[in-house]
């Protein structure tokens, strides 16, 4: 894609001027100052264990955590300073942070794309108390998120790994848990061919927080066909945990996986399931997968096999776009930018504004830009 392409009208590619930035840092330095008073630990899910049933994170939120309405406060004046001008916010609800470049650096990056929020997942090296640290720094600009499970510990079914993430819950203080893999392709930047299914009981500790604390969780879990119905079991049986399925419309095997990676598949599943998600970070359009060299982004078209990544005329397809404004309020955008990806911020971000919002109705682009991650994170409808 050239950088026309990524240089969407959607947003400029310089910094532009920021309103008055003291209403939000007012409130972020009262977030600071403000004490959190931590929930009875005999309340917290023990090794995936049972638990008893806790109030939503919005019910207890007032009484438990008293910096959380400020620091949504300081949220909603950022979104609110991009929306003055003009302009389409975007919430980036999956990145994978492992504090190896400058937190400066990811906010510059998300200045210029116009990434207003990003929830700030953690890799379990570090824990979901990082996530606190970083989110300190900018206050009214990263979003605690717990840790993802995607490492050693998560795939090797460690119990002490759910213990520490049903605490870091109940303590009310995130606002969004990580993303969790189920089945996972080699990929670009990892070699990780690993299913841990989405019935067993880590998941199952997983669903149950959700479901309890009225925090969502991604999911990772690729659409193979004989792999969907571990996954509806469970958003069968937790219908109040909410999921979001990561990086709808790709195809990374066209001979396994033939119901998901379609707009009517998408649609009988949203049909079917009213507490599950999609988010919509996408592989290039022409882009293949490293481990099946299938062209593997099936949102677009017009696109020409004999020029890889680089598809000026590619466009957003009819039936998905139709898809996306009849369930707008069901899609969020998420980067899964890590360091390994680092350089592919802008590229993200940029196809995501050109190839797929400039192509859908104001309303439904909103929605899918920055309202649904809003409603997820903080229990309410943007207003």
């Amino acid at each position: 894609m050239t950088r026309n392409v990524a240089q969407s009208r959607a947003f400029p590619s310089r910094r532009p001027s920021p309103l008055n930035p003291l209403p939000a840092l007012l409130l972020a330095l009262l977030a600071l100052l403000l004490t959190v008073v931590h929930p009875d630990p005999s309340r917290a899910e023990a090794q995936g264990g049972s638990a008893t049933a806790q109030p939503s994170a919005t019910e207890r939120a007032p009484a438990a955590v008293p910096e959380r309405a400020a620091l949504l406060a300081g949220y909603a004046a950022e979104l609110r300073a991009v929306l003055a001008r003009g302009q389409t916010p975007l919430i980036d609800v999956e990145h994978h942070w492992g504090g190896k470049l400058p937190l400066d650096a990811l906010v510059g990056k998300m200045d210029k794309a116009g990434v207003v929020l990003t929830w700030l997942g953690q890799n379990e090296r570090n824990g979901s108390a990082h996530a606190l640290a970083d989110a300190a720094a900018h206050p009214t600009r990263l979003v605690p998120t717990t840790i993802h499970g995607d490492g050693p510990r998560w795939h090797g079914r460690d119990p002490s790994l759910l213990t520490e993430l049903a605490a870091d819950v109940a303590t009310g203080r995130y606002f969004a848990m990580g993303e969790f893999e189920a089945r996972h392709y080699v990929s670009s930047t990892n070699d990780r061919d690993v299913h841990l299914p989405v019935d067993s009981e880590s998941f199952e500790a997983v669903f149950r927080l959700a479901e309890q604390s009225g925090l969502p969780f991604l999911l990772h879990h690729e659409a193979e066909d004989a792999l969907l119905p571990e996954l509806e079991r469970m958003l069968v049986r937790h219908p109040k945990a909410k999921v979001i399925w990561c990086h709808v419309g790709r195809n990374r095997n066209r001979a396994t996986w033939t119901v998901l990676p379609t707009p009517e598949g998408v649609r009988a599943m949203l049909a079917r399931h009213p507490n599950l998600y999609f988010d919509l970070n996408q592989s290039p359009p022409g882009g293949t997968h490293r481990g099946t060299r299938q062209v593997d982004a099936v949102l677009y078209d017009n696109i020409n096999p004999d020029k890889g990544k680089d598809q000026p005329d590619a466009r957003l397809n009819s039936q998905w776009r139709a898809l996306f404004e009849e369930h707008a309020d069901r899609f969020v955008f998420g980067s899964d930018v890590n360091t390994g990806r680092w350089d592919n911020y802008e590229r993200v971000t940029g196809n995501f504004r050109w190839l797929i919002l400039r192509s859908l109705s104001p309303e439904a682009g909103a929605k899918i830009a920055y309202q649904n991650a809003w409603k997820l994170m903080s229990g309410q409808d943007w207003r």
